[in-house]
């Protein structure tokens, strides 16, 4: 058996966020095979679900990695296999430091994105992942529950984005990752946690070798998945670096099927 990982975004989905037919087929084959594919994302398992149904890895043995590694679920039974979940001071200070830069600022509370300001961005991810956005300026007294991740994004100026994370990355240092998911959000995640120590966790849960895992991705929150896996695919469309951090480049691109290509080549 091997096990294919795969991104969502810009990698299994095509621009519109849905599943190229390519992709739906041969994951299907793969999985009649006798073969497991992994949904690894940065997303909830909320807004990865409808992905999991229409691929029929709501079955027993399928997993998804969510969150860029802060939780591993279970797709079965329904289980919350492995979750790193992130203090709330730490998440208070993340959300005050991104309101001194003038970035909008998220996090997670059950199938729910929580927000303070309602921001064109807080439309965008709605759009995005499916799901509803809550607004409450009293956000950071209300929230009681650890959550696994936050999120900031900035629509118009990657270079505030940048100076907010490397203003912060002193102060995250031995606590919190700090990385890039897209051209527009800004993962924080603690200390750790990452696709691919998720996936290394998830090998040893499943006594499966690494060296019979593939790992598909297109961008920085990919990264550690691409050098974790057994053999490491970057997607055409994917970033320089991690096109870097790939054994094989596919010659389609997210829109022309290619987790189909990745399958058909080599499960």
């Amino acid at each position: 058996m091997k096990i294919l990982f795969t991104d969502l975004d810009g990698t299994l989905l095509n621009d519109e966020k849905q599943i190229p037919e390519e992709n739906s087929i041969a994951v299907k084959r793969t999985l009649q095979n006798g073969n497991a594919v992994v949904l690894c994302t940065g997303r909830s398992y909320f807004s990865a679900k409808k992905f999991v149904d229409r691929l029929g890895l709501n079955r027993e043995g399928c997993y998804a990695i969510l969150y860029n590694g802060g939780m591993i679920y279970d797709c079965c039974s329904g289980e919350i296999l492995y979750q790193n979940t992130m203090p709330l001071s730490y998440v208070k200070y993340i959300f005050n430091q991104a309101a001194r830069f003038g970035l909008y600022c998220q996090t997670y509370e059950g199938d729910y994105v929580v927000t303070p300001e309602d921001r064109p961005e807080a439309a965008q991810y709605h759009w995005s992942s499916q799901m509803e956005v809550r607004v409450d300026p009293d956000l950071l007294e209300h929230l009681k529950e650890e959550p696994v991740k936050v999120l900031t994004s900035c629509l118009d100026d990657r270079k505030k984005h940048e100076a907010y994370r490397d203003a912060m990355l002193p102060w995250a240092k031995g606590k919190v990752s700090i990385f890039f998911s897209s051209e527009y959000y800004l993962e924080h995640v603690m200390e750790g946690v990452s696709k691919g120590a998720a996936i290394r966790w998830l090998c040893r849960y499943l006594h499966v070798p690494i060296e019979q895992t593939i790992g598909a991705g297109d961008a920085e929150n990919d990264l550690s998945m691409l050098d974790a896996a057994g053999f490491a695919v970057c997607m055409k469309n994917g970033t320089p670096e991690a096109k870097k951090h790939a054994d094989y480049i596919t010659r389609r691109d997210n829109n022309q099927g290619g987790v189909a290509e990745i399958i058909e080549k080599f499960m």
